[in-house]
C-alpha cells in the first residue's frame, strides 16, 4: 500500500434545523457558523474537494480499498494540518 498522510481537517459545517418558531431578529443574533474537526487519511485533495478515509483495508494483490470515507467541498476547508504518526 503506498503511504497515505494523516490529516486533521478544520472546516465548516452547513446548517439547518427545526424549531418552535421564533422572530428572525432572534435567531440572526443567536447563530453562526460552526466549525468540525476531521480526522483520517487524505485520500484526494484537489481544487473542489478532500476525500478522508477512516477504513483503508490493504490487499496485497490488488488496490487498497476504503470502508468509510467522507467528501469536503473545498470551499468549506478552512485548514488542513498533516500528522505525525506514532509506533
Amino acid at each position: 500500500m503506498k503511504e497515505i498522510d494523516l490529516v486533521k481537517v478544520k472546516w465548516l459545517d452547513a446548517q439547518t434545523g427545526f424549531a418552535q418558531a421564533i422572530p428572525i431578529s432572534e435567531f440572526l443574533e443567536d447563530f453562526k457558523p460552526l466549525y468540525n474537526y476531521s480526522v483520517g487519511q487524505l485520500l484526494c485533495n484537489d481544487k473542489e474537494k478532500i476525500i478522508l478515509g477512516f477504513l483503508i483495508m490493504d490487499d496485497s494483490d490488488e488496490d487498497s480499498l476504503v470502508k468509510h470515507w467522507q467528501l469536503i467541498p473545498k470551499g468549506m476547508v478552512k485548514e488542513i494540518t498533516k500528522l505525525k504518526e506514532t509506533r
